[in-house]
């Protein structure tokens, strides 16, 4: 193509016909500019492609964590309101004038006491983070994940902060009653339970075992709170992702 264009040059100048020969040099840069715009505009529509091809790629993995957690959050959330019932339950048992000392004991040996550790899926947006490519991220998407992020950690972190409180509290019972079983396993062992005498410690393990109850009655309800709302807001988020990957496609 240029040894083309190269004799219709050479074939102007010999005729001596200048005019034509500047207008068609001048028509073959138009050319050779046009050439490289398009080839430039390729190449930005191409790399504009594979940009929109990660972030579609970031979204799925984003869906991905978000269903988890949503997920987590609901058992969550659901367990622990069974929890709040039972102990509701209990609470309730109080009304009855034949509630002893003894079935209040039992009573708190039955109720859950077991504590649980809120973790959550953000290793996406680490990522995304830590590369600098969050950037893909429409602004107002990206502020909405990373506030989303910050809710999970206070999620996380309350919970821990709660649960060490509440296993200051469990050593030292565990000093008045031994294994939750200890006391089945000595129902044929007459001078061992004689021996033992955990009975002179019932009151002070009740007392224990009431405040581990409250302390899970005010964390447990406070954490429901804090995931149903985190469950709307990965909901909203959802939205926002899908909406985005349809503008993509």
């Amino acid at each position: 193509m240029i040894k083309f264009f190269r004799k219709i040059r050479q074939q102007l100048v010999k005729e001596n016909r200048l005019s034509k020969y500047f207008l068609y040099a001048f028509g073959e840069m138009v050319l050779v500019v046009v050439g490289i715009l398009i080839a430039l505009q390729i190449d930005n529509w191409n790399e504009n492609r594979k940009l929109e091809v990660k972030t579609q790629n970031y979204y799925k993995q984003i869906l991905e964590d978000l269903q988890k957690d949503k997920t987590f959050a609901t058992q969550t959330i659901t367990k622990f309101e069974l929890q709040r019932k039972a102990y509701q339950d209990y609470i309730d048992k109080f009304k009855s004038s034949q509630f002893t000392l003894t079935s209040m004991y039992e009573e708190l040996l039955d109720l859950n006491a077991e504590s649980y550790a809120l973790n959550f899926n953000t290793s996406t947006i680490e990522s995304l983070q830590n590369s600098g490519e969050i950037a893909l991220i429409p602004p107002h998407l990206r502020n909405k994940l990373l506030d989303l992020k910050r809710m999970q950690q206070k999620i996380t972190l309350d919970e821990s902060l709660d649960n060490r409180a509440k296993t200051g509290v469990t050593e030292r019972i565990s000093m008045l009653i031994g294994s939750p079983d200890l006391e089945k396993r000595l129902e044929h062992q007459e001078e061992l339970k004689h021996s033992l005498d955990i009975e002179k410690n019932k009151a002070k393990i009740i007392l224990g075992l009431e405040g581990v109850q409250d302390w899970m009655d005010f964390s447990e309800k406070k954490s429901i709170g804090q995931l149903k709302e985190l469950v709307k807001e990965i909901e909203t988020i959802e939205e926002l992702i899908i909406k985005e990957i349809a503008s993509l496609s």
